[in-house]
C-alpha cells in the first residue's frame, strides 16, 4: 500500500468508536508511530492544508491515509477533564476558525487530550461554512456524552456567541442530522459490530428526544403569553405602539 509501511515492525488494531474508518496502530522502523485509516468506502483526500492538525506520512488515491500517531485519550473517554484541557479545545477550534475552515466532524472520539492540550484529528472531511455550525454541532455532541460546553472552552475560543443563536444552529443541525441517511447507512452496514450500532441507535433516540423538549418548550411559551395577554396573538390590536409607560 505505502512504501513507508514496509519499515514498519508492527502493526495492530487499534480500538475506537470509529464508524467511517477501519484503524491500525503503526510502529515504523525509526521508532515513530503512525495511524494507518482505510475508509469503508472510498473517498477523495481533503484539499485543505490545515493548521495543527496531525502530519500526513503517506496517502492513496482510495483515500488511505498514514497519519502522525497522537498521543493521549480521546475526550470521550477523559471526560471529564481540567479548565485547563477546556480551554486548550476552545484555542484548538480557534486556530482552523479563524482561517476560515470547519473540521466537519467534531465528535468527541476526533478530539485527542492530554498534557493540558488539545488536537484534532481525522480530518476526512475539512471544509468552510459558519463556525457557530460547527459550536453547536459540538455542544450536541457533548450532550449525546453526557456533558455541556463550560465557560473555559469560550475563554480558549476567545468569545462566546449569542446563547439562543447557537441553539437555533443547534435545532437546525439536530433536524438536519436526524433526517440524513447516516442511521439507515450504520444499521445496514455489516462490518459495524453490534455495540456500535447500538451506541448510535442511542444517539438517535436522544437526539430525538432533545429535539422534542426544545419545540415543546417554545410552544409552552408560546401559550404562556397568550395567557398573559388573555388574548390570542392575531387578535391583538398590532397598531398600537409599544406600551412602555405602563
Amino acid at each position: 500500500m505505502f512504501r513507508l509501511l514496509e519499515t514498519a515492525v508492527r502493526v495492530e488494531p487499534l480500538e475506537g468508536e470509529g464508524l467511517t474508518n477501519v484503524l491500525h496502530l503503526v510502529t515504523l522502523a525509526d521508532g515513530r508511530k503512525a495511524v494507518l485509516r482505510q475508509p469503508r468506502v472510498a473517498r477523495d483526500l481533503p484539499k485543505f492544508v490545515v493548521p495543527g492538525a496531525p502530519e500526513i506520512l503517506a496517502h492513496n488515491g482510495r483515500g488511505d491515509v498514514l497519519v502522525e500517531y497522537v498521543e493521549g485519550r480521546t475526550l470521550a473517554d477523559a471526560l471529564p477533564v481540567s479548565e485547563e484541557v477546556w480551554r486548550s479545545i476552545g484555542q484548538a477550534f480557534r486556530k482552523i476558525h479563524r482561517v476560515g475552515l470547519l473540521h466537519n466532524d467534531v465528535n468527541l472520539h476526533n478530539i485527542i487530550v492530554g498534557d493540558g492540550r488539545a488536537t484534532l484529528i481525522d480530518w476526512d472531511n475539512p471544509g468552510q461554512g459558519n463556525p457557530l455550525d460547527e459550536l453547536a454541532a459540538f455542544e450536541e455532541h457533548l450532550y449525546l456524552h453526557g456533558a455541556a460546553l463550560p465557560q473555559a472552552f469560550w475563554a480558549g475560543y476567545g468569545s462566546m456567541p449569542d446563547p439562543a443563536l447557537l441553539r437555533v444552529h443547534r435545532i437546525a443541525g439536530c433536524i438536519g442530522w436526524l433526517a440524513s441517511e447516516d442511521w439507515r447507512e450504520w444499521e445496514g452496514d455489516g462490518t459495524l459490530p453490534e455495540r456500535k450500532k447500538t451506541m448510535v441507535r442511542n444517539w438517535r433516540k436522544l437526539l430525538a428526544a432533545w429535539l422534542a423538549d426544545q419545540l415543546r418548550t417554545d410552544l409552552l411559551s408560546a401559550e404562556v403569553a397568550v395567557l398573559q395577554h388573555r388574548q390570542r396573538p392575531e387578535h391583538r390590536h398590532e397598531h398600537r405602539g409599544p406600551q412602555h409607560g405602563q
